[in-house]
């Protein structure tokens, strides 16, 4: 179409007649007075019933006002025309088309002619509801599986304090007589009553990540990790260093935290030199995100376990070796996710230990029906 703005009528008629589109020639106040071949076939009518504005009788009655009011604008103001609509064929039925038209002016500015196509987008159209209404379900069904998680978790919370009240119980009944496998047998209980609970707290935990819009807040990250090497509590001996690369930023603080506290707790748990272990947290820019990258000098995670350990439940080591849910990855992916960012892992410097590479935007979260409608 910007070609045709250099274009005579009589050199865009001949090459409008060559066109799989429908094609028309407008006066300067938008009277149509051409069509091409095309349009009659598809809508079976004639010039004398579509000559000015009659092109009107085959529009969606639905979108007839819109259209009208949109492209008198144009013709007015002189500005390029875009719009998509149903027009009726000659059969009776509608099909989606998009609307291009440009001016072709004279020397001295003013508008001679308006040129313009109408491309049939039907299949497109209805891939895009199909994508829309597939979006829509399986948003709900994510919706319905943290609401599950979330009251089946809060649920479970109750009866397990019971067990663990009664386990208590029946060691201050017993106590002093406790022995031999029966001693074994009450720590491996307790043990149990533990794990479940941490997996309940991380699943609501796994419910809960990113539900809410959090508020916007500027973050000082370097800030942040130095209050969370603090908080983790790290054993007698492990460092947890907050590069000088942590920029401060616009962005939504709870999420950020439970990330990154998430990730540098994971690191703890899993490393196998845990009083001479170290982990560095530091940053780069990456366009309008920051990339930040958590590095431990742990055992590491071979390459073929990389995508898996992001699922639920996963760990690669049995639970009575380390403690934990392996829910830790996946709520940090689910965090990044919600925030428009990726998550990837990769090998730690000289080929051992693991690093954590997550994007966040930087300043606040990036961009996030049947029928005739539009």
């Amino acid at each position: 179409m910007e070609r045709a703005a250099n274009l005579t009528t009589d050199d865009f008629r001949a090459l409008a007649d060559a066109l799989p589109q429908m094609a028309w020639v407008a006066e300067p106040n938008g009277d149509i007075i051409w069509y091409n071949q095309r349009w009659y076939d598809y809508t079976g009518t004639t010039i004398e019933q579509m000559f000015g504005w009659g092109w009107r009788d085959v529009h969606h009655p639905d979108h007839v006002e819109r259209v009208v009011e949109r492209i008198s604008e144009a013709f007015r103001t002189g500005e390029p025309w875009k719009d998509t609509f149903p027009l009726r064929g000659a059969d009776g039925e509608y099909r989606w088309f998009l609307s291009l038209a440009q001016p072709h002016r004279g020397p001295d500015g003013a508008i001679l002619r308006w040129f313009g196509t109408n491309t049939d987008i039907t299949e497109r159209k209805g891939l895009e509801r199909r994508l829309a209404r597939h979006a829509m379900d399986l948003r709900r069904s994510n919706e319905e599986l943290e609401q599950f998680a979330y009251v089946a978790s809060h649920d479970l919370k109750a009866p397990l304090r019971g067990i663990e009240n009664l386990v208590g119980w029946i060691e201050e009944d017993l106590e002093g007589s406790l022995t031999g496998d029966v001693q074994t047998n009450m720590e491996l209980l307790k043990s149990r009553v533990r794990r479940l609970d941490s997996l309940l707290d991380d699943l609501l935990a796994y419910s809960r990540a990113g539900r809410a819009d959090a508020a916007m807040d500027t973050v000082d990250t370097k800030a942040l990790v130095e209050e969370l090497a603090i908080l983790v509590s790290p054993p007698e001996g492990f460092a947890i260093t907050a590069d000088d690369t942590l920029p401060t930023l616009r962005a939504a603080r709870a999420p950020l935290t439970q990330a990154l506290q998430n990730l540098i707790g994971n690191a703890i748990k899993h490393h196998d030199r845990p009083a001479g272990g170290h982990i560095r947290v530091e940053a780069k820019p990456a366009g309008d995100e920051v990339e930040f990258v958590v590095t431990d000098d742990g055992p590491g995670i071979p390459e073929q376990f990389r995508e898996r350990v992001f699922g639920m439940f996963q760990t690669l080591k049995p639970r009575d070796e380390v403690e934990g849910s392996g829910m830790g990855l996946a709520i940090v992916r689910k965090l990044v996710d919600r925030q428009g960012g990726k998550i990837w892992l990769s090998d730690g410097p000289d080929g051992r230990g693991l690093a954590v590479h997550f994007t966040w935007p930087r300043d606040g979260r990036k961009g996030q029906a049947d029928g005739l409608d539009g």
